[in-house]
This record gives C-alpha cells, structure tokens and sequence, in this order.
C-alpha cells in the first residue's frame, strides 16, 4: 500500500471517527455531490442519572462545496450552556478552514478568519479554533448553531461545550426564611 493511500485510509477512519453522524466523502475525478443542508438535533441537561456534574456535549459535521449545517440543541431542564468551542479540521492549506462560517442566526457573520484562529500544519493539513458565549436555558428553550461554508474541499466542523446546574442564588433561602419569621411574628402580634 501507498504512503498516499495509507494517509487517506487514516484521515478517512478520523474523519469517521470525529463526525458519526455524517459520512465520509472522498474528493477526486468524480462529480462534487449536491449541497445540503444537514440538520442535527440534541437533548441536553446539566445532570446525569442523579449525578451532579457537568455535562459534555460535543457535535460533528462535515461540510462540502456548498452546504450549510445547523446544530439545534433543546434543553430537557433548567440549565447553564458554558462557553462554545468551535473547531473545524481541513486540507487545502487552510484556505477553506478562512472561508467557514458561523453562528446563532443563519445570517452567519462569524469566520475563523476573522473571529477566532487557523493554524496551518502544512499544504495539507490545517485546523481551526473559535468560541461563542455561553447562555442560560428554561426548561424546553432551544438555540441552534448554523455554519455555512464557502469552500472548495470538505471540512470537518464541531461545537463542544459543557452544561451545568443554574445555581440558586445564596441569599434566597435567607430571605425566605427572613419573610416567614416577620409573618409569624406579625401573625403574633394580630392575636395579642
């Protein structure tokens, strides 16, 4: 076997490896497939089987010429979204990887380029790095990530992030129990 043929047989298990939800495509004398857009949908809570800890949630696609992709995450309880980490891997020296876009809305303004950073490894090999706020969600709350591309060869794109409990303020049961006292000792001084 090859080196080519060895490096292409690695970079298709990793590609497998890091996006199970798509599938491998493989660029060379054949047509560039339609563009799609490809919709992935996640529950997401801060806990897991009584655990409290947080949670990681991490989601995979890979984009090709001309596709748009949107991550939509549905919180099942009250909880904290911590910062997004954005990546996304690719060939062709990184020009792609500039072109890549992303963001809350599907009028995407967002680029590696400009908003976060792509490191070149070589002609080609490169990978790039970003990150969105976090946000606080109600039960049944929804946000979506949208990425659109821009480029000429697949690229790999994720979003990483981890959940956690929406704590309760530490003044709260403080007040509450200041409240109830006043109310008895109101309630004591009505029946005097």
């Amino acid at each position: 076997m090859s080196k080519f043929l060895k490096a292409a047989a690695i970079a298709a298990t990793i590609f497998a490896a890091n996006a199970a939800s798509a599938a491998v495509v493989v660029y060379g004398s054949g047509p560039v497939p339609a563009p799609s857009n490809k919709i992935t949908t996640a529950d997401i809570v801060a806990n897991v089987a009584d655990i409290v800890a947080n949670v990681s949630v991490t989601t995979n696609e890979i984009l090709s010429p001309g596709d748009s992709a949107e991550f939509t995450y549905t919180a099942l309880e009250r909880l904290r979204v911590n910062t997004i980490a954005l990546s996304a891997t690719g060939s062709n020296g990184g020009r792609d990887l500039n072109n890549v876009e992303y963001g809350f809305t599907s009028a995407t303004v967002n680029s590696f380029k400009n908003d976060g950073i792509v490191i070149v490894f070589s002609s080609s090999s490169a990978a790039a790095l970003a990150s969105l706020p976090g946000l606080f969600m109600n039960q049944g709350d929804t946000f979506t990530l949208y990425w659109e591309d821009g480029i000429t060869y697949p690229v790999n794109v994720g979003a990483s992030f981890t959940t956690s409990e929406v704590p309760l303020p530490a003044a709260l049961p403080l007040l509450a129990g200041g409240l109830g006292l006043l109310g008895l000792a109101r309630r004591r001084k009505a029946r005097a």
